[in-house]
Order: C-alpha cells, then sequence, then structure tokens
C-alpha cells in the first residue's frame, strides 16, 4: 500500500476486482468502459460527502418522524378562529419550513405548538362547536400519527401537546447525538443504499487511519480532504432541475455550488488563462448570476445563454465557475469522469494545463478517469515541466485473466506507456477491419 494522505482499497466490488489506489495530489485511472471507472469515483465522492457532512445524514435519518409533527403543526395553524396566536403559530411555521438547519426547525415547531398548548388552556372554557371538532380532530392526528395510540386515553389535549413537543425535543437530542458520535453503521447504511452494493471489500483511509471498512466503528473528522466536488458530464449546465434532481443527488450537489456567489479571493491569473484559452477570448459575464440564467459571452460582444453554448465551453465554465466561486482549495479532491469526452484535441490539453495548474497555484486535488492518449500525455508532460510531477500517479485497469468483466487496477507511477499500449489496441482493431494488418 503506497504512502498517500488517502489510501483506497477495493476488492470485488462491481466491476472492480481489486485496487490499491492512492490520493496524494493528481490521481488518473484508464481502462476500457465497463471497468468500473465511474463506480470507484462515485464511491469515493459519496465516502467524502458524507463523512464530510455526517450532519446531514444524522438529520436526514430522522426526517419521518419530523415530517410528522411538521404535518401537524400545519393542521394547528389552520381552522381555529383568528387570533394572535394563530397568526405567531404561522409564521413559526413557516420559519421551520424554510430553515436549513434541523435544529432552528425543531425549535420552530417547538415554539408553536408552545403557542397552542397556551391557546387551548386560555380558551378551553370557551370554545364553540366548529373549534372542539377541529381540537377532536386534532387529538386524533396526535394519538394516531404522533403518539402511537397511547394508552392513558384520559390526558387533555395540552397534555398531549405536551408530550409532542417532548418527543419533538427528544428527536433534537437524537440529532445531536447521532452527529457527535458519528457512527459507521448510519454513514455505511447511506452508501450502501445510494451505490446500491455492499462495501464489504472496500476500506477508504485518511493518514491511515480508515473511515470506511470493516474496523470502523466511528468516522473520523476528515482533514486533507474536506470537500468532494464530481463532474460526470458538463451537459447539465443550465438544465431543467426537476429533469435530473430525483435522478443523480450528486448533480444536484454541483449545481448548488456553481450558484456560490463569486469570491474576492479567488485566483484572477488562472481564471484569465481559462478566458483566454476558449476561442475568440470568450468570457462569462461577472455581472449575471449562474443561477438558471449565466451568459457566455464573446470578444465580439455576442451574449449567448450557456444553455445553448458548445459542450466544451461548458466544460470550461464548470471549472472557471467553481474557481470564481472559492470552491476549489487544497482540500477540496474535483472528481472528473472523462474530462476529454466533448472536447478538441487542443482543448484536451488546455484543459490538461488547467488542472496542473490549480493543482500547483490552489492545491486542489483531482482524480480522473480518462480513456485518452492527448490527455494522458498532457498530463504527464506538463506536470514535469511545472514541477509537480510527483503530486501525479497513473493507474491502469486490466482485465482479470481468472474471471472475466472483472478488472485489477495497477500502480503504474508515472509511467504512461502501459496506459498508451492498452490504447493502442484500436489500432489493431482498424488494421483488422481495414485489412492492413
Amino acid at each position: 500500500m503506497n504512502m498517500s494522505p488517502i489510501q483506497i482499497s477495493i476488492k470485488d466490488y462491481k466491476a472492480v476486482k481489486s485496487a490499491e489506489i492512492g490520493i496524494n495530489g493528481i490521481t488518473l485511472i484508464s481502462g476500457i468502459n465497463g471497468s468500473g471507472k465511474s463506480s470507484i469515483s462515485r464511491l469515493l465522492y459519496y465516502a467524502f460527502k458524507y463523512a464530510n457532512d455526517y450532519e446531514s445524514i444524522a438529520s436526514d435519518s430522522v426526517m419521518p418522524e419530523l415530517r410528522q409533527i411538521g404535518r401537524l403543526v400545519s393542521n394547528l395553524t389552520m381552522g381555529l378562529r383568528r387570533s394572535a396566536s394563530s397568526v405567531e403559530m404561522r409564521n413559526y411555521y413557516r420559519h421551520a419550513e424554510d430553515a436549513n438547519s434541523i435544529e432552528v426547525k425543531i425549535d420552530a415547531y417547538c415554539a408553536a405548538l408552545e403557542l397552542f398548548k397556551e391557546f387551548v388552556v386560555k380558551n378551553e372554557n370557551t370554545l364553540d362547536s366548529n373549534d372542539e371538532n377541529v381540537l377532536k380532530r386534532i387529538r386524533s392526528i396526535i394519538d394516531d400519527s404522533i403518539l402511537d395510540k397511547r394508552k392513558n386515553k384520559d390526558a387533555s389535549l395540552s397534555e398531549m401537546i405536551e408530550d409532542v413537543i417532548k418527543k419533538t425535543q427528544g428527536i433534537k437530542e437524537k440529532v445531536l447525538g447521532l452527529s457527535s458520535v458519528r457512527g459507521y453503521a448510519l454513514y455505511r447504511q447511506y452508501l450502501t443504499e445510494v451505490l446500491e452494493s455492499d462495501l464489504k471489500g472496500v476500506r477508504i483511509a485518511e493518514y491511515g487511519v480508515p473511515f470506511v471498512g470493516k474496523e470502523v466503528s466511528n468516522v473520523p473528522v476528515l482533514s486533507f480532504i474536506q470537500q468532494a466536488v464530481y463532474i460526470d458530464t458538463p451537459m447539465i449546465v443550465g438544465m431543467n432541475r426537476r429533469v435530473w434532481y430525483p435522478i443523480m443527488e450528486y448533480w444536484k450537489d454541483l449545481n448548488d455550488l456553481l450558484e456560490i456567489p463569486v469570491q474576492k479571493s479567488y485566483s484572477h491569473a488562472i481564471n484569465q488563462y481559462i478566458k483566454n484559452v476558449i476561442h475568440g477570448g470568450s468570457y462569462y459575464d461577472d455581472s449575471l448570476s449562474f443561477k438558471g440564467n449565466m451568459k457566455y459571452k464573446r470578444d465580439d460582444g455576442l451574449v449567448i445563454d450557456l444553455l445553448d453554448s458548445a459542450t466544451g465551453i461548458k466544460s470550461f465554465s464548470l471549472l472557471q465557475t467553481l474557481l470564481r466561486n472559492g470552491v476549489l482549495s487544497e482540500n477540496t479532491l474535483l472528481l472528473i469522469d472523462e474530462p476529454e469526452a466533448h472536447l478538441h484535441p487542443q482543448w484536451i490539453v488546455e484543459y490538461a494545463r488547467i488542472i496542473i495548474m490549480l493543482h500547483k497555484k490552489l492545491g486542489t486535488k483531482f482524480f480522473i478517469a480518462s480513456h485518452s492518449t492527448d490527455f494522458v500525455s498532457a498530463m504527464k508532460y506538463i506536470a514535469e515541466k511545472e514541477k509537480v510531477s510527483k503530486s501525479v500517479s497513473f493507474y491502469l485497469a486490466e482485465e482479470d485473466l481468472n474471471k472475466p468483466f472483472s478488472y485489477n487496477y495497477k500502480s503504474i507511477g508515472t509511467d504512461i506507456e502501459p496506459i498508451f499500449a492498452s490504447f493502442n489496441k484500436s489500432l489493431d482493431k482498424i488494421g483488422e477491419y481495414g485489412g492492413w494488418q
């Protein structure tokens, strides 16, 4: 096993028979279609995503219970006669629904429930028949959905509401406890579900301490990689979110990052280089938000919606926007599948140079899957010229002789000749089918 800060060991995971891969600076893997490259990228993306945002899975694990509380609070805000309390309750409910923090959401729900309890106690002797029917319905909802048919049927409504408040506060304590302990069982459950695969043969460690693996009991707080970003296609840029959000979570995550406002501290030199690379000296208007209407502006003044721009331009725009938004840093891992897929050969080399410069100047880490001889060559030789070749490593997937459709990933250091040998099989096929072999 190498001594890279991030060490990945995989056995019998999807198409990957075995792999020992390190991440230090720029890691490039190559192999034929179906050899498991995207499977490894997605495994790494979600492993880092959930480890760095454990609070999100802790919060998500209690959402079914909390949604019941939210529906109850929504019911409480409707039906009763208008009063200052009911108006304030609705405000708390809206605040809860808009909250990004689960603690804020729960506190707002509890505040609304407290107001309702006070309203019931204060007005229990002056309720009309309509109010009584509404409260009867509320009792049934609480009894059936929240308190699971409590045994004490003689409890008053205010007592039942108090029990709901205690249960809601208990949910908050549960989330805080889960987030504090960072148990591996919950983390593994979410990884297994999103990846639709067992993780028995997977071990991922940071500085020798595993955070994915059978010996892990608690997920450590990561240091080397604090954010992962995954790009498997530039085509999502500008697309209607409702079309693809239910399909790929990492597409939503990527677009959320693209909508971060421009940061003042981004590297203007690299940004200018990206602008100059694009045909016609084109650039992206700083005055326009990426959110739904990012524009591509050519030097001749033509402005085009990025959705209608060339796919290659979308590819560069992703890097440029992540750079300007401050997402790319020394603690960021950017995973890219086949960056060359939509690029002209010249732009393939330019794209490779941008990656090298982002690593050299910002320290950004990369995990890249590629099929392109131009891209692989550019990564090797530009890294040597920029004196960062020690941070670049290459891996090649080779089919297992004893198990068809399974692949072993071999470290080849910075020697790219084995990759070229595998690519040259295409020339053999041309010779075979073209009759000049």
